[in-house]
């Protein structure tokens, strides 16, 4: 630290001669700075760089901003020597590059764990800090080994010696860690001493360690026992004994028995005390909130028996009536009043109230990438502003919901003066690129395909820092070919408004049903309805198969608001679209009409527009909360350029719970969840050619479908079928975070029908098997999945037996399908 100090000092006292030998002293003061540049780099990255100070481009020369951009060159700890020097980009001195000569630490050349046996190299890197390639740091190599010495204690290894040192080699830094495991100790029994009111079945339940048993580790933590004691003191508490403690924990340690762990036997010395009940509470000094107000926050009825965890929380609750204002600088104080004949416990809270306190600065620490616009506007809160803490906690759920951030940890702290408080966020980055290639399956059930295409798909969610997105995917088969590319700001011109535009070029090859013979309005070779009725397949047989080209161009926008009950959001697009279709039209005709109108080239438009209002605690992987969504889609704008228009509607609710959040350790928490779905769709169609017998012929195209993938899980193999023009679509879900934010298993209940609206000729996409006016069965599936939300991989797996239900009875298919999806949040 002190040397980093006195090159840092150095460096700042070269600004005094940084131009010596050009024509004028302090030339460069209030220039613009064109470039920032390194020059010694080798293992350091110049791209990386060039991010991380491009915010500074443009911007005019002052002593503060070179101080400021010099604390960030140190800040990195990528350098042991930095000089700096301001260099004239051009003859007349208009314009000035900072540039900094520097010499790198050396890089990481390799990570060595040397004596461990029981835990693997592999989990041992996973919990460390420096990677291979990693420029050295000594205070990260000290960081790393006690998150070692951690990690072992974690796993009962009370004895475990961890040593590290670098060596310096030919290319960089070898790390070594030398660990010394000893044995590992286990837990073998729990003992009680002095409970009465509690049997001691009942206080292991309360405690983290558990002894060893079937399925049950029993892993001794030393650090786990401070937390014992205090959850045995809460349970107390909560039911009246409120002197209950823990005297102290005695470990008998037996290294004999077992040659491979020890193990060991705590018995936890217990004082009960007395049990109180509860007296009220007085409240003095309050002006703001009546007392009325202030008493109800503590939920205790008077003459109860003593929760000292709840008393707790209404204090609390109470506090925050201030703090949500913006009083956070009050004054309260709580006096416990005893009568130890009534066994009766009483408060008496005193509140000094002051001024509301403002918001003075909004610090933004630890970012690389992002810039800290891109934060800031995410805030509800400005310099200057009233503090609320529900403002705060929601700028903090929007913060999380970029998802641009692995670790988020704000802190409020006192300002200048007494009624002003500073914002902190410490924030650490994580990758927001999204890159993935690969091959899939494709048109398994038409003969004659080949069922392989690739694929590749590149997405950065926070392009440049400036949290705009970016997309290209393109897909390469034999019977489809696309390419689409997006573009989306996500704050137009410094407001909420979001922007974007998408442009596609698609090649498909598909069939249809040719054109019948008899002017019947039925598909060839069909003479008579009851043909179709008794064979329904047989016109497969005889499809048209024809080429489709596609290119689209389309735009959209959409505003959001932050009323404290949910977040709304309202968007709107467009679509322009012209499509051609391909094939032999002097010897072939189809069934559908709508192919045969666009053997010319047609257009095609959209228009659709959606409200929304969310109210879960995270977007992408909600735990509680709620969502409403409603979007409207006008297809065919211009009424006679257009042939087929039509009218979508789709309604989309969501509710979560937590069942249970119970912390299992310092970093994972057991966690269920029960999510609920609803969602109704609609689509109607107007303006379609008639047949000369006034029916509706062809296919409509989008119509509703069961796909079996997204609706209605696990019935794919009939999806052609499963169409209609009203969809319902319910499902249940139980969810187990494995690891938060990665990959939670999900148990699901899915439901889906479709319902045809108007009776019309039977098509390909019209075979339900329900007729007119008569809502088809539910097609329903449940069982067990993964579900990945990480964003660079966000897919489903899971298995789903499908069943229905005809007069209340299950009838079931007694098969299991795979079904591969990807994960769909609503926005």
């Amino acid at each position: 630290m002190l040397k980093k100090a006195s090159a840092f000092l150095i460096a700042s006292c070269c600004v005094m001669s940084l131009a010596r030998a050009q024509a004028n002293d302090n030339w460069y003061e209030g220039k613009p700075i064109s470039a920032i540049s390194f020059e010694g780099l080798e293992y350091i990255a110049r791209g990386q760089l060039d991010t991380i100070f491009s915010q500074y481009k443009g911007q005019k020369w002052t002593y503060e901003l070179y101080l400021e951009i010099l604390q960030k060159v140190y800040d990195l700890e990528y350098f042991s020597e930095v000089s700096p020097k301001a260099v004239p980009t051009d003859p007349e001195y208009q314009y000035v590059m900072l540039q900094f000569t520097v010499k790198e630490r050396p890089s990481v050349k390799g990570i060595k764990m040397v004596g461990n046996s029981q835990i693997r190299s592999g989990d041992l890197l996973s919990k460390i800090l420096l990677k291979k390639g990693d420029i050295y740091n000594e205070v990260k190599m000290k960081v790393d080994q006690e998150s070692l010495r951690r990690h072992y204690l974690d796993q009962g290894y009370a004895a475990v010696k961890i040593s590290c040192e670098a060596k310096t080699e030919a290319g960089g830094v070898v790390v070594q860690f030398t660990i010394q495991e000893g044995k590992q100790t286990v837990v073998s029994r729990i003992q009680f001493k002095g409970n009465k009111a509690f049997t001691e079945s009942v206080l292991k339940k309360v405690l983290s360690t558990q002894e060893a048993r079937f399925l049950t580790s029993g892993v001794f933590k030393e650090n786990a026992l401070e937390a014992d004691k205090a959850a045995i003191h809460s349970y107390y508490a909560e039911r009246g004994y409120i002197d209950a403690r823990v005297e102290g924990v005695a470990k008998t340690v037996d290294k004999k028995t077992d040659a491979s762990r020890n193990l060991v036997t705590l018995t936890y010395t217990v004082v009960e005390g007395e049990q109180y009940r509860y007296d009220g509470v007085t409240i003095v000094g309050n002006q703001i909130f009546s007392t009325e107000e202030l008493q109800a926050k503590i939920r205790l009825k008077r003459g109860a028996i003593m929760n000292m965890v709840a008393f707790e929380q209404g204090f609390q609750a109470l506090a925050d009536a201030y703090f949500e204002n913006g009083y956070t600088s009050n004054y309260l104080n709580k006096e416990e009043h005893r009568d130890t004949a009534a066994k009766t416990l009483s408060f008496k809270i005193t509140v000094v109230e002051r001024e509301r306190s403002h918001v003075e600065h909004i610090i933004i620490k630890g970012t690389k990438n992002t810039k800290d616009e891109v934060i800031l506007r995410e805030m509800l809160l400005k310099p200057g502003d009233v503090f609320s803490k529900s403002k705060f906690t929601d700028s903090l759920r929007n913060l999380f919901n970029l998802r641009y951030f692995s670790s988020l940890v704000p802190d409020v702290r006192p300002g200048s003066e007494q009624d002003l408080v500073d914002i902190i966020l410490n924030v650490e980055e994580q990758s927001t690129a999204n890159v993935q290639f690969g091959v899939t399956f494709s048109g398994v059930g038409e003969a004659g395909t080949f069922p392989l295409s690739l694929f590749c798909q590149w997405e950065e969610k926070n392009f440049l820092g400036k949290g705009n997105e970016i997309s290209v995917n393109a897909t390469l088969g034999s019977e489809a070919q696309s390419l689409k590319l997006g573009y989306v700001e996500r704050w137009f011109l410094g407001s909420p408004l979001t922007v974007g535009f998408d442009f596609e070029l698609t090649h498909k090859n598909l069939f249809v049903y040719r054109a019948g013979s008899y002017g019947n309005g039925l598909p060839h070779p069909y003479v008579c309805i009851q043909q179709w009725t008794s064979s329904p397949g047989l016109a497969e047989a005889f499809r048209l198969k024809y080429s489709r080209f596609e290119s689209a161009i389309g735009a959209h926008t959409g505003y959001q608001w932050y009323p404290r009950y949910a977040v709304i959001r309202v968007n709107g697009g467009v679509d322009f679209r012209v499509v051609k279709n391909f094939y032999d039209y002097e010897n072939n005709a189809p069934f559908d009409l709508t192919v045969k109108e666009q053997l010319n080239w047609t257009s095609i438009n959209s228009f659709w527009t959606s409200v929304s209002f969310d109210g879960r605690d995270f977007a992408y992987d909600p735990s509680s909360g709620w969502f409403l969504g409603q979007r409207c889609t006008f297809n065919g704008l211009v009424p006679f350029l257009e042939k087929e228009h039509s009218f979508r509607s789709d309604t989309k609710a969501e509710f979560y719970v937590t069942l249970l959040n119970y912390p299992v350790s310092a970093v994972w928490n057991l966690k269920f969840v029960l999510a609920f779905y609803t969602g109704v769709s609609v689509q109607t169609y107007y303006g379609l050619r008639k047949g000369k017998d006034g029916r509706n012929n062809g296919v409509r195209s989008g119509a509703l479908v069961i796909d079996g993938v997204l609706v209605g899980r696990g019935w794919s193999e009939d999806a052609k079928k499963n169409t209609g023009d009203l969809l319902l679509h319910h499902w249940i879900e139980f969810r187990w975070p494995l690891a938060h934010g990665i990959v939670s298993f999900d148990f699901f209940f899915d439901a889906a029908m479709v319902y045809n609206i108007e009776s019309e000729s039977p098509n390909g996409n019209s075979t339900s098997g329900s007729s007119s006016g008569r809502e088809g069965p539910y097609k329903m599936s449940y069982g067990p999945g993964l579900r990945f939300t990480l964003p660079q991989f966000p897919l489903k797996l899971a298995f789903a037996n499908t069943f229905t239900s005809e007069g209340g009875i299950p009838k079931t298919k007694k098969n299991w399908n795979f079904v591969l999806s990807f994960t769909v949040n609503n926005l």
